[in-house]
């Protein structure tokens, strides 16, 4: 018996000495970070510049107390983050099955009993990673997990830039009802008058049917704007994971819309590759991508074996033991096994496109924001101008017509018409610049 172990001992260190040969080296290519040409500036150079540890809280720039607390419920609360978050639980899980070691196999304990007597049999099996299979699987997985790590940043950025998007609409609408209800009670208050001066003679009938179309188109837009309303109080619920009825503010009109005081440092292009996370993700999916081929490579490669049993009579007598060694050539399935390295390669050639693609849909979100939030901000100003412009001819319009000057009830209605049309005019840019600001902040990873 003795012989016979020191016979398998001898065997297992010849094959170990093969599968060393074999396997002399880690399979696969090393991973080496992407690289990918940028331009050193965006095309749109915004003048406001706020602190860099005021820009990572974005959203603090709306000096808005609601709208923080609806953030603040959302990374809590919100069921794309949860989500997220138990994804990030199986990478870990996956990563700590993969990174066991390079060591695998399994240990028996049994007893039997028999005519020969009662024994104790203990047995072990190793697979030792000789080929670096293993090794590049661990890799792989702990890439992976980086990867939902990642994944966690991007869906607190796609919620946070969702939120604020629904916020500035809700207040957006708001703000278009009030002046709906303004300009509806400035109709009808102008109705009168003209009600007034068609029995006095002084207006015809024909400018009676005008004022009069004008409060009911003025009255048909305003159930329109409370469904708006409606529908972003309940998308600002799903975002926080809960039903409307039981949103933890009130989203009642605040009197204004969320307007940013300031637009954050927007860095180089290249800062995106450092910030975005799903530019990040999407490289460490490529690192993961790499390692496979190597676990690929690794599984053509031969595969020790090493096993041992030992078995102790316990009624007397001397115990036994054996060590065998086994040697696995994948002779009959290396085409197989060549065609599945050749599936990974194709993957981590996926892979990089798609990270190169991010890259370059990220560059392209930033430079969109900018262009957009630049001309919002333009847009509004104009629009403040003529906001004010309108209401002054109108107010010139009713007193020439009070006192008998050149003012018929025609240009008063179309003042009112205009008055009304730049005060739309100025909420839906104010509603631009909210809402821009929300897509530069997000679209740069914060």
């Amino acid at each position: 018996m003795q012989n016979f172990a020191i016979a398998g001992a001898r065997r297992a260190v010849c094959a170990l000495a093969f599968a060393g040969a074999v396997a002399g080296c880690t399979p696969g290519p090393d991973y080496a970070a992407p690289e990918i040409a940028l331009a050193d500036r965006y095309a749109v150079v915004l003048p406001v510049r706020l602190p860099e540890g005021e820009a990572a809280q974005w959203w603090r720039a709306f000096e808005d107390p609601v709208f923080e607390t609806l953030v603040s419920a959302a990374l809590v609360q919100n069921l794309s983050l949860a989500e997220a978050r138990a994804r990030l639980q199986e990478a870990e899980a996956e990563a700590r099955r993969a990174g066991a070691g390079g060591v695998s196999g399994n240990a028996t304990l049994e007893g039997q009993t028999g005519s020969a007597g009662d024994s104790l049999q203990a047995g072990l099996s190793v697979l030792p990673d000789l080929t670096g299979g293993q090794r590049r699987r661990a890799e792989a997985a702990i890439a992976r997990l980086q990867a939902a790590q990642f994944g966690v940043a991007e869906a607190q950025r796609r919620v946070l830039g969702e939120l604020g998007t629904a916020y500035v609409e809700l207040r957006f609408f708001q703000h278009s009802r009030l002046l709906r209800q303004q300009d509806l009670r400035s109709r009808r208050a102008t109705l009168n008058d003209i009600t007034a001066q068609v029995e006095g003679g002084a207006a015809t009938r024909l400018d009676l049917l005008r004022a009069r179309a004008l409060v009911a188109e003025t009255e048909a837009e305003i159930p329109r704007l409370e469904a708006d309303i409606l529908r972003q109080r309940q998308r600002i619920a799903t975002l926080l994971g809960r039903p409307a009825a039981d949103l933890p503010v009130d989203l009642g009109p605040p009197g204004r819309q969320p307007l940013p005081r300031a637009a954050a440092t927007v860095g180089v292009p290249a800062d995106l590759l450092r910030l975005r996370p799903d530019i990040r993700a999407a490289e460490r999916r490529y690192a993961a991508a790499v390692s496979e081929i190597g676990a690929a490579e690794a599984a053509r490669y031969p595969q020790l074996s090493l096993s041992g049993l030992i078995r102790a009579p316990l009624s007397g007598g001397s115990a036994s033991d054996t060590l065998t060694a086994g040697l696995t050539l994948p002779l009959l399935s290396q085409g197989a096994l060549a065609a599945g390295v050749e599936v990974q390669e194709a993957r981590a050639a996926q892979a990089y496109l798609q990270w190169r693609l991010a890259v370059l849909g990220a560059v392209e979100e930033v430079e969109g924001a900018l262009a957009a939030l630049a001309a919002a901000q333009q847009a509004a100003r104009a629009a403040a101008a003529a906001v004010a412009l309108n209401e002054e001819s109108l107010a010139l319009s009713r007193q020439l017509l009070e006192s008998g000057g050149n003012a018929t009830v025609l240009d008063l209605l179309d003042r009112e018409r205009a008055v009304s049309a730049a005060r739309a005019t100025l909420a839906r840019s104010r509603r631009d610049i909210g809402r821009d600001h929300v897509a530069l902040q997000t679209a740069l990873g914060r």
